[in-house]
Parts: C-alpha cells; structure tokens; sequence
C-alpha cells in the first residue's frame, strides 16, 4: 500500500473519486485495507495505486513506454501480474493486471479520462 501524504494525497483522492465502476466490464471491488490510495475491479482483482515510487528502470522513451491516449505508462512484466505505471507531476500511479487478463490496453484507455482529469 502506498504512504502518500499531504498534496499527493489529495491528487489521489481526485483520481479515485474520477475512476469508473466498472473497468472493461470488471465491476469495482472492496481493497482490504481500505484506503483512498488504492482501487481494484474484477476476480482476480487489477489494482490501481496512487502516490507509488517511480519503478526502477523507467523512462518516457524506453521501448517499455507506450502513449495511451495522452497517458504514457510503463510496462513491467511479472510472472503472475504486468505492472503498468504512469509517473505524473505530483502522484505517480500503478496498475497490476494479472496476466490471465488477455486484452490488457483496454485497461488503460478506459482509465485514461480519469487520469487526465484528475492531473489538470
């Protein structure tokens, strides 16, 4: 779980308050502990964090990057989960999607309007 505090908080807060009920047809889920860093749809559930470290590696230009709709995210591939994550000027956010998830871009165009949203 994240430990943001103060400005990072509160721009997670936003983008919690903007993000769909529903993700690709995965309906919202209860994330024990609770906490408004965190959100996290469907069976097995995709997680989204807020107020994350930049991931070891990252940068806008590597071939791991890729633009969706105006949110550059970074792909980090696991053996059970590919972390996806956006780093943005004051929160940066992360998204796990299990790998038994076949069409993982729609993902991130659905949460994209969120996003851009929540980062005037």
């Amino acid at each position: 779980m994240p430990d943001a505090s103060g400005a990072t908080r509160a721009i997670c807060a936003r983008l919690v308050d903007r993000l769909p009920t529903h993700l690709e047809g995965h309906r919202s889920r209860v994330v024990d502990p609770a906490s408004p860093l965190t959100h996290a749809w469907g069976d097995p559930p995709i997680v989204l964090r807020c107020g994350v470290a930049k991931p070891p590696g990252y940068s806008a230009s590597s071939i791991q990057s890729t633009d969706v709709d105006g949110v550059v995210w970074f792909q980090q591939i696991q053996p059970k989960v590919v972390r996806w994550t956006t780093v943005r000027h004051g929160a940066n956010i992360e998204l796990d999607v299990p790998t038994s998830y076949d069409a993982q871009g729609g993902f991130l165009v659905a949460l994209g309007s969120a996003i851009r949203a929540a980062f005037p």
